[in-house]
């Protein structure tokens, strides 16, 4: 006769009863405003900008060409996720030789704080990469043939993949992440997001609407999967009374 062993709740389990618990106060992503918002900046983007810096990009002066294309690959999805991924299971192995609660707590936090911005850059990339193949907006690359108006949907070529940035959506997300896990940097943070997206237009592989849209896109996402981990009591906490996902630990940080 076998005998069933009690190994206690699972970790779907678990997760349930921290979303229970917590369900009175949980709050509804906020997106009227916000797509509002960004679908009037990067309308503006893409009827002022986009046709003057679509000609003028090749005639940028070469040490700025350079130097954009020296740092513009930060944005590229598998950097950002090697990196992480290896921050995360560095976490999980300093974690399990550390005995003090202190700093085991200490330890699980931070591996909370890095799957956040890991699930915020994932999600982003599958987002974004289905909108640049579902949209197929030709890149200034081939401007001089195809313009500002040129969409090829459901297109697998390189050239017609512009819209939405995906570099920019990544850097929108991870920025905003980080942002959000550290307020007192958040201003700075935000400004080396913009220049990073920026990166794409200087080097001539995206106009200003593509760059705008990512960075929207991939800051509202990192935004609203702030809010799922606050409603499972995750990294962040919001009060009843709503306002911004702030971190559960900032004395941490």
């Amino acid at each position: 006769m076998s005998e069933s062993i009690d190994r206690g709740p699972g970790f779907w389990d678990y997760l349930k009863k921290r979303y229970e618990a917590r369900r009175t106060i949980h709050r509804r992503v906020p997106w009227k405003g916000f797509a509002f918002s960004a679908i009037n900046a990067v309308a503006i983007a893409f009827f002022v900008f986009d046709r003057p810096l679509g000609m003028a990009a090749k005639d940028l002066a070469p040490p700025l060409i350079s130097i954009a294309g020296d740092v513009t690959d930060i944005g590229r999805f598998a950097w950002i996720l090697a990196g992480l991924s290896t921050i995360l299971a560095t976490a999980y192995l300093v974690r399990r030789r550390l005995w003090k609660v202190r700093g085991r707590f200490r330890m699980i936090y931070f591996g909370q704080m890095t799957a956040y911005v890991v699930l915020s850059v994932l999600f982003n990339a599958i987002v974004a990469n289905l909108l640049k193949f579902m949209i197929g907006r030709a890149r200034p690359l081939i401007y001089d043939q195809e313009g500002i108006f040129s969409f090829v949907p459901f297109n697998l070529d390189f050239l017609y993949q512009s819209f939405p940035s995906g570099h920019a959506a990544n850097i929108g997300a991870l920025f905003v992440a980080l942002a959000l896990l550290f307020p007192r940097f958040r201003l700075g943070f935000i400004g080396i997001g913009l220049w990073l997206g920026v990166t794409r237009v200087i080097i001539g592989v995206h106009y200003p609407s593509d760059v705008a849209a990512g960075l929207a896109l991939g800051a509202w996402i990192a935004f609203a999967t702030s809010i799922l981990f606050a409603r499972f009591g995750l990294v962040f906490s919001i009060g009843r009374d709503g306002g911004w996902p702030t971190p559960r630990l900032s004395r941490l940080l």
